[in-house]
Parts: structure tokens; sequence; C-alpha cells
């Protein structure tokens, strides 16, 4: 598979297969999973393939309305490809990982690499910015207000 094409495969996963699922089963490999490049998950692990990532794509538009993403840069090198995206959506809808529906518009990046092989992907890493999504829909304080929130004199000790 010639690198134009590999780019096309993760081209087709960011922008087009959430809102088609069923291309999903064209450019996955059965055993594909994401692995997280983090120090944990909060999204459990409940599979791999065409299957799983069906079932995600559904849940996440359970969770708002207009879920999309696009590709800000791509780059390819023997079998792997690696881009930088962002995700934009309104959490209207159902629960998010525990947050109950905001009305918030949201926007975080992240970055994946992708292994292709035989035509298809194979398996991804992918490291993206959980917590200025959290601070969008307001679950976490933002970065200011934790930070002023560990200096305050006896922080340390209050979580003992």
């Amino acid at each position: 598979m010639t690198l134009e094409a590999g780019k096309v495969l993760v081209r087709r996963y960011i922008e087009e297969a959430l809102d088609d699922p069923d291309i999903y089963d064209e450019i996955l490999a059965d055993g594909f999973r994401v692995h997280p490049v983090h120090h944990a998950t909060v999204i459990s692990d409940e599979g791999s393939g065409p299957p799983a990532f069906k079932a995600f794509a559904a849940w996440l538009h359970s969770t708002g309305s207009g879920p999309s993403m696009n590709v800000d840069e791509i780059m390819a090198e023997g079998d792997r490809v690696a881009a930088r995206w962002t995700f934009r959506g309104t959490h209207d809808r159902g629960a998010f990982l525990g947050a109950p529906p905001s009305g918030k518009e949201v926007a975080y990046t992240g970055i994946t690499i992708f292994r292709v092989a035989r035509g298809k992907l194979a398996e991804g890493w992918a490291l993206l910015d959980r917590l200025w999504l959290f601070q969008q829909l307001g679950v976490v304080p933002d970065t200011g207000e934790l930070l002023a929130n560990a200096a305050k004199p006896g922080a340390a000790e209050q979580d003992d």
C-alpha cells in the first residue's frame, strides 16, 4: 500500500466514519484497536474491530449533537500514518463518561499514530487532550483555578 493510500484510510477513519459507521467495515482490520497513550483511560476497552467502533460511534452520537472530526495535519512513513486532529460537538443529549448533558459546545485535539497492514488500519496509538475536554464540560476546573487551589497553604495536607 502506498503512503498516500494509507493517508486516505486515516482520513476516512477520522473525517467520515463517525457519521457513516459502515465505513469501519471497509477500513479496519478485524482486530483493530486504539491504545490510549496516557496513564489511564476513562473509556473501557469493549473490544476491537469494526463492531466495537460502530458501537462507539453510536454511543458518541447518543451523548451529543453534531460530533465531527477533521484532520489538521497528516504524514506517513513506512507502515505508519500520523494524524493531528480536532473533535467538535455539542454535549446536549446523554451522559458523557458520567457527566450529564451540559449543552456546551466542545472542541479538543489529539494525535493518533496508525499502523497499516494488508490495506487496512491494523491498530493505533492515541494521545488526546481529555483535560481540556473535561474543563469545557465543567467537570474539572480550568487550569488557572487548579493551580491556584494547589498553591493555597495547606492544600497538600487536605489530601491526607
